[in-house]
């Protein structure tokens, strides 16, 4: 940061310009207390900075053209050099339009909201809150509110807005038309996979040396428990519904890929309709685990915004 901003004329025209101090100050402090007054900011960076007196004018005349350039680059250099785990995945999710993640959350009500927000249990009233956040801005792009009862695959709309981007999805979304409607739509998704799943297993798209099992023409349940390699990277098929309630079945091929726990000798399964040749098993995994960005969310929305404490007048 410091090297940025020495490259500017930021630094020169104010010996005061902390841009460590600033950018922290900005960056945390906007969620800290109720006062997000410029003043209140100066106070923060004054401390921060552990510097002199700073005059409002001096430090309202740092918020220019010049310092947004210089905050956009370092954003930048972070989403560039973002420790993803397998440094080979830098820079290879632009062939995406954005990275998806789709997610609900549960607040409770009090009963007498019960009439409205139905719970799934039968003491109390709930409100759930339907999220799908961008993973490059960090911000909700569809949201909707329901009862408590309301399944999440019923608000994840399908169509035109899902094309070239990545959508993560949790088991509560986990439904095969769904995945067919994004694929159709030219989108991407990579999904958890039901414990009890049990897919024929049509292509192994890796090879393995030595006496392995061969798992072409298996079905995943039969061999599962019987398998010791790290990775499992297969073509499987799935049947469901074409058009709801017709009865008429339909069947897709999907890739399904899993890496082995060493601890609980158990696999982490997922389904998805990205390319071997783009994506190895392990990669499918590290981009999943960026569906931890939507709970870090959905966690600040309810300690830092107070998003389960929702106070009730009464009119009466």
């Amino acid at each position: 940061m410091r090297e940025r901003a020495r490259a500017t004329n930021l630094v020169e025209r104010e010996r005061k310009f902390d841009i460590v101090a600033l950018f922290y100050t900005l960056s945390f402090g906007f969620a800290a207390g109720s006062d997000r007054s410029l003043q209140a900011f100066l106070e923060r960076y004054v401390e921060m900075a552990d510097c002199d007196e700073l005059s409002y004018a001096a430090f309202h005349d740092w918020f220019e053209p010049g310092f947004v350039a210089l905050l956009r680059e370092i954003l930048d250099d972070a989403i560039e050099n973002l420790d993803t785990g397998r440094a080979d995945l830098n820079g290879r999710l632009e062939r995406f339009r954005d990275v998806l993640i789709a997610d609900a959350t549960i607040v409770s009500l009090y009963q007498d909201a019960a009439d409205v927000y139905t719970a799934t249990g039968d003491d109390q009233a709930e409100l759930k809150l339907h999220l799908t956040e961008s993973l490059s801005t960090g911000l909700p792009t569809r949201f909707r509110t329901t009862d408590g009862t309301t399944h999440e695959r019923s608000q994840l709309p399908t169509g035109e807005w899902v094309a070239d981007a990545l959508i993560l999805l949790d088991l509560g979304f986990y439904d095969f038309w769904l995945f067919d409607r994004i694929d159709k739509n030219d989108g991407w998704f990579v999904s958890r996979v039901k414990d009890d799943a049990n897919f024929e297993i049509v292509e192994e798209l890796r090879t393995w040396r030595g006496n392995t099992i061969s798992l072409e023409g298996e079905s995943l349940q039969a061999v599962l428990d019987d398998l010791q390699r790290q990775e499992i990277d297969v073509r499987i098929t799935l049947s469901f519904e074409r058009k709801r309630g017709s009865g008429a079945s339909a069947t897709r091929t999907f890739r399904l890929v899993g890496l082995r726990n060493e601890v609980t000798e158990e696999y982490h399964l997922y389904l998805t309709n990205l390319g071997k040749d783009d994506y190895s098993a392990p990669d499918i995994a590290q981009l999943y685990r960026a569906r931890w960005e939507v709970e870090l969310l959905f966690k600040e929305l309810k300690s830092r915004f107070g998003l389960d404490e929702m106070y009730v007048f009464s009119l009466g």
